[in-house]
């Protein structure tokens, strides 16, 4: 049956699993928050000394429209969209356009007496890594050709994300040193001998993971400087210095709550 509030993991629809399925909310939440603080000298106020933002629990409700003389069924679509849950990955919303939540963990509903045909069914899907809601399609800004400079990169969101940087070196001759600047935060790469044609690539996995790799192989271990391009949303300045000329990729998926 396809309904007008549709939720699909990794890429298949929860609807399409069985005609007779009907999703009855999907609520997406809001990221929990964990503040702490202090007292403030003076007798008032309080000064915030941590701020952590911890998960975010998208609940999906369903029922399924089979009498409760046919059991079997009942039961065979229960197990069908239990397993259709425990792929996690990749969870998206019909209403929510160009949003995604990256589902790390999921929180299954009681079997219940399947005799009772109108109950409801309620699966949590959480998120632990990246607690947000995330953009589909990145924002990006290319640089055709630079040593060193700076340039405008929109960032979109409401609270702060990473930064994924492709560096090509486009020379002729071997880079042996990178270093990026954004939102004030510096990375380098000094000694990082990256080859004519080749690329320096900092991203993230689906869990917000840095990766970095150069000329194909892994770079981590040459990064020095901050632990990863974190940046607040708006126009973000970006500067490099580089030994060789090479062509500039700046991009981010906004996060939301």
């Amino acid at each position: 049956m396809r309904l007008s509030r549709r939720v699909a993991l990794g890429g298949r629809q929860l609807d399409e699993l069985h005609r007779r399925i009907v999703i009855r909310s999907v609520v997406p939440g809001t990221p929990v928050q964990t503040v702490e603080d202090t007292d403030r000298m003076g007798g008032f106020g309080k000064r915030i000394t941590r701020e952590h933002w911890d998960t975010l629990e998208t609940q999906v409700v369903w029922a399924m429209d089979i009498p409760k003389t046919n059991l079997q069924e009942r039961r065979d679509v229960y197990e069908l969209v239990t397993a259709w849950a425990m792929r996690k990955g990749w969870l998206t919303v019909s209403y929510m356009d160009n949003r995604r939540m990256y589902v790390d963990q999921v929180i299954l509903p009681q079997g219940g007496d399947l005799w009772a045909w109108a109950d409801d069914f309620t699966i949590v899907f959480r998120a632990v890594n990246v607690p947000f809601w995330q953009e589909i399609t990145a924002n990006s800004k290319t640089v055709a050709s630079i040593t060193s400079g700076t340039t405008v990169v929109p960032v979109n969101g409401v609270v702060p994300c990473p930064l994924n940087v492709t560096f090509q070196n486009i020379s002729g001759q071997a880079c042996t040193n990178f270093t990026i600047t954004a939102g004030g935060k510096t990375m380098s790469f000094p000694g990082i001998n990256l080859g004519g044609s080749s690329e320096l690539v900092i991203s993230h996995t689906n869990s917000g993971l840095l990766k970095v790799t150069a000329n194909g192989a892994d770079a981590y271990g040459k990064m020095q400087g901050v632990d990863d391009l974190i940046v607040s949303p708006g126009d973000v300045n970006v500067s490099i210095s580089a030994t060789r000329a090479g062509k500039l990729t700046v991009s981010s998926f906004g996060r939301y709550v």
